[in-house]
């Protein structure tokens, strides 16, 4: 929650990922929204799926409202390394579509990981790895 101009306005997180039919894949990227909720711990973070596996974004959209009366915005981030077909506009088109059923909220699209020092950090441990 966070006071602007006298309101408390409720925000929450929807991490957006592909979605994969691996049970394996699933299970990574639940522990990485487990993660999420821990550093963004006064936020209320969700993890959904693009595609492929459950909980898909239409679901995950009206679960926030559901549980969060009053919820002002939800500020939606992909978990997508680039900027492909699904970030310019499968999901900002399921968005749009969120943004009419419920005209209210403000639905916000961050970007995807991208070409980002911290990543290339992780890489860089993966290749150590292998040396």
């Amino acid at each position: 929650m966070n006071k602007k101009e006298g309101l408390i306005r409720m925000k929450a997180v929807m991490i957006v990922g592909h979605g994969s039919r691996s049970l394996k894949s699933q299970e990574e990227f639940k522990k990485i929204i487990e993660v999420m909720k821990q550093k963004l711990a006064h936020t209320k973070v969700y993890g959904t799926n693009m595609e492929l596996a459950e909980p898909l974004m239409e679901d995950t959209i009206d679960e926030i409202v559901k549980e969060n009366s009053g919820i002002s915005e939800i500020i939606v981030v992909p978990f997508f390394l680039f900027e492909g077909m699904h970030i310019r506009k499968d999901i900002p088109e399921k968005l749009d579509e969120f943004r009419e059923k419920y005209p209210d909220i403000k639905i916000t699209f961050g970007r995807p990981l991208g070409a980002d020092p911290m990543i290339a950090e992780v890489l860089t441990a993966r290749v150590n790895e292998m040396l």
